[in-house]
C-alpha cells in the first residue's frame, strides 16, 4: 500500500523526471512542508521502494560533472498514482491535514472526477460533524470530563472548518463564486517554457481531462491551443505584426514549432474556450505531440529525453507499432531495434541511422510514452541472462560431433517453442514483453535456462553440466555477478 509520502513523489514524477535532490527541492519551493511532513531522507527512502515495486524506473545522467539517478514514473506507477488519489480525496478518515495533499495534486485529476471525489468527502465530514455534535451535547449534558468536552469541541469546530473549506473550493472548481474577471475552476497554469517541458504540459492537461486554452508568447508572437475535456480541439497563431494567421497548415507549422521554443511565457486558463476563426483540430494529443517532436532540432531539447549515446530505452508494453500513431518508417524501424540491451549508437547502427537522427527519432517516441530509458536493474539482468545462456551454449562446442551441429540449440527452441526467447546460430534472440516487471522477467530466464540445462545434461551428461556451469560461472563479466548472485537464474 503507498504511503502519502509515496503519493506525493509519484505526483511530482507526473510532471517530469526528476533526481532525488530535485524532488526534495521542489517540495521546499512549492511550500508543501508547511503542511505536509516530508524529510528529505523520507523522499530517497520511497524513490528506492518505488522503483523495487516497479513504480518508476531509475536511469543515470551526467550533470554538473557527477553522475545522478534520474527516476521515470513508469505506466504502472501512474496508474497507481490515480487509484490512490481516489482513495486520498474520497476519505472517510477524520480531519487529517494530511488531506491538502489531495488538493495539492488535485488539477492532475478530470475537473468532473474532482467534483465527485470532493462532495463525497463533504458528505462524510457532515455525518461526522452530527456525529461529534450528538457526542458533545451528550457530554456536555452529563457534566463529563471538561478535558474530554474540550477536545469534542475542538473535533466539531475542525470539522465545521472543514465543511466550509471545502464547499468553498467545490464552489471555486464550478466556478459559481466568481465574479466578472475573478478566475473560475482550479486548473489555472502559468510558467516559462525554459522550466516547464511543453509535451509534459500538454500530457498533464490531458491525463486531467481539463478543458480550456493554452496561450503560448514570446514577444508578441502568440499561439493558442484549446482543449475540451483533454482533447485538442482549436489552435491559433498571431504573428508579431499582429496579424492572425489564416492558412490552415501555417497555423499548424506554428504549433509545431513551439515544441523548439526553449523559452517563451504560458498560461492555461479554464475559463477560456475556442477563439473566433480559430482552427479547428482532428488529431489527437498524442499525435499532436508526436508531430511537433519532429521538429526538435537542438541537442539541449532532444538531451530532456536522450542524455546519452550509451542510453538504453525499452518498450512499453505492447511496444510495437500501435496503428493510432501516425508513425513514420524509420520511427518503427527504431522502435523495432529497442531490445533492452542496445544503446543509442546500436540502435543507430542497426537501423542505418546517423546518432543524432537516431536520438530526435528516440525523443519523439519517449515523449509520446511509447518507449522509456530502461531500467538498470533490468538491463543488467537481460545482459547477464544473454551472456550467460550463450557462454553456456558456446561451452558445449567441444562435445559435439562438428562445428555445423546445431542440434542442442534446435532442441531448446523446440522445447521452448511457447517462449519469446530462442537461440540462433548460437546467439540469444530475445523478444520478451518489455513491459515485464524484473522479477518476472528473471522467472522467465530462469525457465529458459532450466530447460538449456536439462538439454546439455540429456546430451553430454551431468558431470559435463557441472564443468561446463563452473566455466561459464567464471567467465561472467565482473559487473554481471551481483545480479547474477541477486536473481539466481541457475
Amino acid at each position: 500500500m503507498l504511503t502519502k509520502n509515496d503519493i506525493l513523489v509519484l505526483g511530482l514524477l507526473l510532471d517530469r523526471p526528476m533526481h532525488g535532490y530535485e524532488i526534495s527541492q521542489t517540495v521546499k519551493t512549492e511550500g508543501v512542508t508547511t503542511w505536509f511532513n516530508i524529510s528529505t531522507p523520507a523522499i530517497y527512502y520511497s524513490l528506492k521502494k518505488l522503483r523495487q515495486q516497479s513504480l518508476i524506473s531509475e536511469t543515470r545522467a551526467r550533470g554538473g560533472g557527477a553522475e545522478k539517478s534520474v527516476y521515470h514514473l513508469t505506466e504502472r506507477g501512474r496508474r497507481e498514482f490515480f487509484a490512490s488519489m481516489e482513495t486520498v480525496l474520497a476519505s472517510d478518515e477524520p480531519v487529517r491535514f494530511e488531506y491538502d495533499l489531495g488538493i495539492f495534486l488535485l488539477n492532475k485529476l478530470p475537473q468532473d472526477k474532482a467534483l465527485s471525489l470532493l462532495e463525497r468527502r463533504q458528505e462524510f465530514l457532515r455525518r461526522w460533524a452530527q456525529d461529534l455534535e450528538r457526542s458533545l451535547d451528550r457530554e456536555r449534558a452529563m457534566g463529563g470530563q471538561p478535558l474530554k468536552v474540550a477536545i469534542l469541541e475542538h473535533s466539531t469546530s475542525c470539522a465545521r472548518m472543514e465543511i466550509d473549506w471545502l464547499s468553498k473550493i467545490v464552489a471555486q472548481l464550478r466556478g459559481s463564486e466568481a465574479g466578472v474577471g475573478e478566475y473560475r475552476g482550479l486548473m489555472l497554469l502559468t510558467g516559462d517554457l525554459r522550466e516547464f517541458y511543453l509535451p509534459d504540459l500538454i500530457k498533464l492537461i490531458v491525463s486531467g481531462k481539463h478543458s480550456g486554452t493554452l496561450t503560448v508568447t514570446d514577444g508578441p508572437s502568440v499561439r493558442t491551443l484549446t482543449f475540451h475535456e483533454g482533447r485538442p480541439v482549436c489552435a491559433t497563431s498571431r504573428r508579431p505584426d499582429g496579424e492572425e494567421v489564416r492558412d490552415p497548415q501555417q497555423v499548424m507549422n506554428d504549433i509545431y514549432d513551439l515544441f523548439r521554443w526553449q523559452e517563451g511565457k504560458f498560461t492555461f486558463d479554464q475559463r477560456m474556450g475556442p477563439q473566433e476563426g480559430c482552427l479547428v483540430l482532428r488529431i489527437s494529443a498524442t499525435n499532436l505531440i508526436l508531430a511537433g517532436a519532429r521538429w526538435v532540432d537542438n541537442w539541449s531539447t532532444i538531451q530532456r529525453a536522450v542524455p546519452s549515446s550509451d542510453t538504453v530505452f525499452e518498450r512499453r508494453a505492447g511496444g510495437s507499432c500501435p496503428e493510432d500513431l501516425d508513425l513514420l518508417e524509420d520511427e518503427c524501424r527504431v522502435l523495432s531495434a529497442l531490445d533492452g540491451l542496445r544503446d543509442v549508437t546500436a540502435v543507430a547502427r542497426e537501423c542505418g541511422l546517423t546518432e543524432f537522427e537516431t536520438s530526435k527519432i528516440l525523443y519523439g517516441l519517449c515523449v509520446v510514452g511509447l518507449v522509456q530509458p530502461g531500467d538498470l536493474d533490468k538491463i543488467r539482468l537481460r545482459r547477464l541472462f544473454r551472456e550467460f545462456a550463450e557462454l553456456l551454449c558456446k561451452s558445449t562446442k567441444p562435445y559435439r560431433t562438428g562445428p555445423d551441429d546445431f542440434s542442442c540449440e534446435l532442441e531448446i527452441n523446440q522445447r521452448c517453442s511457447d517462449m519469446p526467447i530462442r537461440f540462433a546460430a548460437s546467439r540469444i534472440e530475445d523478444r520478451t514483453d518489455p513491459g515485464l516487471r524484473t522479477e518476472e522477467l528473471a522467472d522467465v530466464y530462469r525457465s529458459f535456462l532450466e530447460t538449456q540445462l536439462a538439454v546439455v545434461r540429456e546430451r553430454f551428461g551431468a558431470e559435463a553440466v557441472e564443468k561446463l556451469l563452473r566455466q561459464v560461472r567464471a567467465q561472467i563479466s565482473p559487473g554481471l555477478r551481483d545480479t547474477l548472485e541477486k536473481y539466481k537464474l541457475v
